[in-house]
């Protein structure tokens, strides 16, 4: 051709080339959205509106930034967790944990307008750069699934590791993912090229071309993102969200580390509460250049859990939920800048568009407190929610929550939430001079399953007092002693703590309102697959020998074994309390010291006086059929 182009390669092709370069450019001003990372707060793109989510009120509050009044509180799906805006369309989109859905929200005239099916436990939620892709992280199964925002219908899936949870986008729609319990970060990379080639092909089409051999529009799927991972500390842990610099030079991620090789725990050798430093250009953890927050903020504050950059890049301002503070750090000195008490468990912070304004969730508070960034002041508190729970459980609930309160921890360092984490567990291993090493447990469920604890020292929930002064390092919250030894530690042959005090009794009543959740498999309604009825089969087979100890419904007979799992450090045992194995799913990893990483590992557990090593009873595929059983529990029987 004169023109030296290809008949592959017609001229339609520019025009095809100059949409790419249209499309997948920066966004202009007039069509901007909101992109930034998953909290339970956020600004419209202008900043008129604040969206606040509720989890206790399942319900989502816009107010007026300007006359800091309640516009409307609109009800959502169960446990919501985060809202990303999308200021293009004038929508909200909420993550709601407890319904697996996700409430889209018209903003203009404020109603719910669709409640989209998720996965299990839908927690981050964010907006790819163009607006056209949502993003949810689903913990309770996993997996990233993208939807597009137009059709509300999925795009596409992709698994990932354990518990999935805050995510963060960048101008250039590279997606970085949380993990709740690990140090991993994940992070995917759109392959723009190929996000578009649909388009050149149809554009590039020879008019001879048989149409019938040009595949039809296959939206960019997940799995073919550019995927890496960046590794905080091996003890990393509680990862929710990820703050981005502005010039996007840097990722800021609250965390807390788990010291559990210490077997000689003081209140400030437990855990340690940080801000990392990942260089994203790099796709590096900046080992030495984090922020030590137990350091920088004495005497000290409890659960990072949210972070803003100012809009100069200044300053780096840190939510602290368990402490009930916000910690302020100069990023060019890297000292403290201020330290500003908010209301009950913020759980995060967004910063108005010209710096001048910080809004922080207090969301067992059902308060919003504004700000002043220049004064480091509160400015005003605004009501978003009445919480509709029992007084004595939301009083108890933020015990449950808190270090900022004295009797629950000294110097504000850890919560009972520190380690069961939402009521579950930290899926940590840690030693204590008074037993020896114990898995963290999750709680759900706790009151169906008495004795407590793996030595079964406790016989009811207000045994918490010993936690609350031998863990945690509060002062307690009754007056006088504990009605608990210490050593070898016992809680049952003496007289109960429940009565003794409103306070603990509160805890208590919350803690033994925790209930189990239906597997995720089985989580509405479905039947037991092939292999799980197999495996329930091969469970309540009499000779092998599981349903003496672990008969259903509660999947425990409530009473101490010696099963051969003690090990040489441990104090009291060896006799263990049986463990339910209801959420087994969920609470990797296994025995009373973690020592089996899989269920695999715990059906195989070799050594003298084993009672779980069947790979002399059952074949390979017996056992996994076993294990496709044990994950399904509990279902709706």
């Amino acid at each position: 051709m004169a023109d030296g182009r290809s008949p592959l390669f017609p001229a339609s092709l520019a025009l095809a080339v100059a949409l790419i370069v249209l499309v997948s450019g920066e966004p202009t001003a007039a069509t901007a959205i909101n992109t930034c990372a998953s909290s339970v707060i956020a600004l419209t793109h202008g900043g008129e509106t604040l969206l606040v989510v509720n989890p206790d009120s399942n319900s989502l509050t816009l107010v007026d930034t300007a006359t800091r009044s309640t516009i409307v509180e609109l009800p959502v799906g169960t446990d919501p967790r985060t809202v990303a805006v999308d200021d293009a369309r004038s929508r909200a989109y909420v993550a709601n944990r407890g319904s697996d859905t996700v409430s889209v929200v018209n903003l203009t005239g404020p109603r719910v307008v669709a409640d989209v099916n998720v996965g299990d436990r839908p927690y981050g939620v964010a907006l790819g750069p163009d607006g056209r892709r949502l993003y949810v992280a689903e913990q309770g199964i996993d997996r990233l699934t993208t939807f597009d925002t137009t059709t509300l219908e999925p795009i596409s899936t992709l698994s990932l590791p354990d518990r999935p949870s805050g995510l963060a986008v960048t101008a250039d729609g590279t997606l970085y993912v949380t993990h709740l319990l690990s140090n991993t970060i994940t992070v995917l990379e759109p392959p723009h090229h190929l996000l578009y080639l649909p388009l050149i092909l149809k554009l590039a089409r020879p008019p001879d071309h048989n149409s019938a051999t040009i595949p039809p529009f296959q939206p960019s799927s997940a799995s073919t993102l550019q995927r890496s991972a960046i590794r905080l500390w091996p003890d990393s842990n509680l990862v929710q969200s990820i703050a981005l610099s502005p010039d996007g030079s840097r990722v800021y991620v609250p965390h807390t580390r788990s010291n559990t090789a210490n077997p000689y725990l003081t209140f400030d050798t437990t855990v340690f509460p940080m801000v990392s430093v990942i260089d994203p250009a790099k796709r590096q953890h900046l080992i030495g250049q984090q922020f030590e927050l137990g350091t920088l903020d004495p005497p000290g504050v409890g659960l990072p859990f949210d972070a803003a950059v100012t809009p100069d890049g200044g300053e780096l301002w840190v939510v602290n939920a368990a402490s009930n503070d916000v910690t302020v750090l100069d990023l060019a000195t890297r000292r403290l800048a201020a330290h500003v008490e908010v209301g009950e468990n913020p759980r995060g912070i967004v910063i108005s568009n010209d710096g001048s304004t910080a809004y922080v969730n207090n969301t067992l508070a059902g308060t919003v407190s504004v700000l002043d960034t220049g004064a480091y002041t509160v400015t005003d508190v605004i009501t978003v929610t009445d919480i509709p729970l029992p007084p004595l459980l939301l009083n108890g609930k933020r015990l449950f929550h808190t270090s900022d309160d004295p009797r629950m921890a000294l110097a504000q360092w850890i919560s009972c939430n520190t380690c069961h984490f939402e009521g579950e567990h930290d899926g940590r291993t840690w030693t204590f001079g008074f037993a020896g090493p114990r898995n963290t447990t999750s709680l759900l469920g706790m009151v169906e399953t008495y004795p407590l604890r793996w030595s079964g020292e406790w016989d009811e929930s207000a045994d918490s007092e010993f936690a609350n002064r031998r863990e945690n390092f509060g002062s307690g919250l009754v007056d006088g002693e504990m009605n608990c030894v210490l050593f070898p530690p016992d809680c049952v042959n003496q007289p109960p703590n429940q009565g003794r005090s409103y306070d603990l009794d509160s805890l208590a009543a919350f803690i033994d309102s925790l209930q189990v959740p239906l597997s995720p498999a089985h989580a509405h309604g479905e039947p037991l697959t092939g292999a799980e009825q197999r495996g329930q089969a091969l469970f309540e087979d009499p000779d092998l020998g599981c349903v003496t100890c672990h008969p259903a419904p509660l999947y425990t007979d409530q009473q101490l074994h010696d099963v051969g799992t003690a090990t040489a450090d441990e104090r009291i045992g060896p006799a263990y309390d049986t463990p339910t194995l209801r959420g087994l799913y969920d609470s990797a990893p296994y025995f009373h010291d973690g020592s089996a990483a899989t269920l695999y590992d715990t059906i195989t557990r070799p050594g003298a006086g084993s009672e779980h090593d069947v790979r002399g009873i059952l074949t390979e595929a017996e056992m996994r059929d076993l294990i496709a059983f044990l994950m399904a529990l509990p279902f709706e029987e």
